[in-house]
């Protein structure tokens, strides 16, 4: 999580790496106060499934909720492209464009929020 412009000597080793698409990791730059993705918990995030924002989730209490919203804050994970890209897997599950199983594997964190608030088609229910 260190990026390499600040330790440039821990850029090949493995505890530094944290999978993540090219945008998130150009945002993440220097910043240092993001959560680290292996330390996050299913109920730390949520998706609000109107305007498809990422909010604090129920588990996100004190400590926890500020630095959930330091992170969605300092990554821009509200910001129209973040938005529209999970309205766009959403609602192409809900209309039935792609099955569960594909939304499971491109967008996990949809896919559970959907599960969690109960929004999974028959089907899958």
């Amino acid at each position: 999580m260190v990026a390499k412009s600040r330790e440039w000597n821990r850029v090949y080793e493995w505890e530094n790496y944290r999978l993540a698409c090219a945008l998130m990791n150009s945002r993440k730059e220097a910043i240092d106060s993001v959560l680290d993705p292996f330390e996050v918990r299913d109920d730390w995030f949520a998706l609000e499934l109107v305007g498809y924002q990422v909010v604090p989730g129920p588990g996100a209490t004190g400590e926890i909720r500020m630095r959930v919203e330091e992170t969605i804050r300092n990554l821009g994970l509200n910001d129209a492209i973040c938005r529209e890209a999970r309205e766009e897997y959403a609602e192409s599950y809900l209309t039935g464009v792609i099955q569960l199983g594909y939304l499971e594997r491109r967008a996990p964190f949809i896919s559970r929020e959907l599960r969690r608030q109960g929004r999974l088609r028959t089907e899958d229910s």
